[in-house]
Parts: structure tokens; C-alpha cells; sequence
């Protein structure tokens, strides 16, 4: 019998909890570093909740493809400096939005003020190039660069979408969820998969993984907010039905991609992200 959406979402998180535990506990530990400063305790308020999915990529897509008779770098700075990138767009978005309420709780900028906002996604640009600098391999720092710059152009991209009365085609519509969103998944599929040691080969597969599992993911968000707001609704020149068949689709070829990964465990979970990303209902 195929599970309901809640029975997927509770299997799944109970099968990563290990990974998320360890996730948390290193966001923590990286911010005790700087329990000092004026950043702690916004930057741990707005660390709270969340689906930790974009640094639980790098760390699946590591363990995946690591050699474990080879000696690697260890993959959650990188991991926790996904989460701080995604932090600091969110700390944008909800500027740009002019939102409220995130995660039931009132937005960054609402319960600091936008003085504060600004500064504090400025600290955390910050933090995130110190983990980079930790790396002797500068591809590191230079697929963190490469995100936060096409995350930047999608954002701008959306904000003129959304101020346009013209409606957009589909190629258009994914471009810009592309760089917004699945450029950040994409970065941490590779970053993972950098850092096992894996064949370029096979990191481009794992890139592959990350931008369709991103797109899929986004599009799924979109649906989920279809009768909200209207947004997307109005700018994009598509039915619901056409764009939920199309989520599918891109959660197919991020399926696809890990083909030629072995099998293992965290393949599984892989696998199974890629459902979770196009189920959710909440």
C-alpha cells in the first residue's frame, strides 16, 4: 500500500535523524564561536526550525561516493555553510517579500528591524568564507561563490516577474527557480561529491542530481502556495495540472542521475529525497 504523505515525511526524517542530529550540533558549535559577538543571538533565533535538506545533501551525496580506504576532507563545514548561504537568502527574501511570518514566527527583519537584517546577512557572508578558507581545495570556495551570485540573479529575476503584468513562458520560469533555488541543491550535491573524492564524471551526475531535486523542490513550493497569494498563479503561463506533472518530472531525472552511484544506504536516502521533495504537503 503506497504510504500517505505524512507516513513519507515521518519515514524519511526518522531514517535521516542521525544526519540531522549532527547537523545541528555543528550549526551550534560554529555559532558558539562567536557567542561574543552582537550576531549570537539573532543569527541562533534565526537558525531555529527548518528542514536542514541543502546540507543534508552534501553529507548523503559524500557518503555515497566515499572511498572509506581513502582519507578525506570532512564534509560538514561545507554542509553548515549551505544552511548559513540559504540563511542569509532568507533573510533577504523576506525583506523583498515584505513578509511576516516564517515558520509561524515573526521574520528577521520584523523582530530586529532592518538595520540589523542587513547586518546580519553581512556576518554571515562572513562566516561562510571562513568555512570556505578551511579547504585547501578551492573549489570549495568557488562553488559557494558561484551559488550565492546565481542565487542573486534569480532573485532579481523573480522580483521582475512578479512586478511584470506579462505572463512567462516555462523555459523562463525554470531558469529562474533554477538559479533562486536549485542553484544552492546543486552546489551542495557537488560539494559532496568534491569532497569524497569522487571523478569529475561523477560529480557532474551529482550536479545533475542537485538542480533537478532544486527544481522539483521549488516547483513544489510554488504549487503549495498556487491559491495564496496568486503569484505565480499570474505570472506563469501554465495550468497546475502541467507544472505538478512537470515537478514530477525533474524528480524523475534527479532519480535518474544516480544511476552509476553504487548502492548503499545513503544512495537510498538520496532516492528518497527526491520523493520527499514533490510529496510534501506542508
Amino acid at each position: 500500500m503506497e504510504q500517505s504523505d505524512a507516513e513519507f515525511a515521518s519515514y524519511f526524517s526518522a531514517k535521516t535523524l542521525h544526519y540531522h542530529t549532527r547537523i545541528e550540533h555543528s550549526i551550534s558549535d560554529v555559532l558558539a564561536r562567536f557567542s561574543e559577538s552582537h550576531f549570537y543571538e539573532p543569527l541562533n533565533y534565526a537558525m531555529q526550525g527548518g528542514k536542514r535538506i541543502r546540507p543534508l545533501i552534501v553529507l548523503l551525496c559524500h557518503d555515497s561516493l566515499r572511498n572509506h580506504d581513502t582519507i578525506t576532507d570532512d564534509p560538514m563545514p561545507s554542509a553548515v555553510a549551505v544552511e548559513l548561504l540559504h540563511l542569509e537568502s532568507i533573510i533577504h527574501d523576506d525583506v523583498i517579500d515584505d513578509d511576516t511570518l516564517r515558520r509561524e514566527r515573526q521574520v528577521f527583519h520584523v523582530k530586529y528591524g532592518l538595520h540589523t537584517s542587513i547586518l546580519s546577512a553581512d556576518f554571515v557572508l562572513g562566516i561562510i568564507l571562513d568555512i570556505a578558507s578551511q579547504y585547501s581545495d578551492t573549489r570549495i570556495a568557488r562553488e559557494l561563490s558561484k551559488a550565492a551570485l546565481r542565487m542573486s540573479e534569480g532573485e532579481y529575476a523573480e522580483l521582475k516577474m512578479q512586478s511584470s503584468s506579462k505572463k512567462i513562458g516555462r523555459d523562463e520560469y525554470i531558469d529562474t527557480i533554477s538559479q533562486k533555488t536549485a542553484s544552492l541543491f546543486q552546489t551542495s550535491a557537488k560539494l559532496g561529491a568534491i569532497i569524497s573524492g569522487a571523478k569529475q564524471q561523477t560529480i557532474e551526475s551529482m550536479s545533475d542530481f542537485g538542480l533537478n531535486l532544486g527544481i522539483a523542490y521549488q516547483m513544489q513550493d510554488d504549487l503549495l502556495d498556487w491559491n495564496e497569494d496568486g503569484n505565480i498563479e499570474r505570472a506563469i503561463g501554465a495550468e497546475f495540472a502541467d507544472l505538478k506533472k512537470l515537478s514530477y518530472e525533474f524528480a524523475l531525472s534527479a532519480k535518474n542521475a544516480l544511476a552509476h552511484v553504487p548502492d548503499s544506504e545513503a544512495k537510498e536516502r538520496l532516492s528518497e529525497l527526491a520523493e520527499f521533495a514533490v510529496r510534501r504537503r506542508f
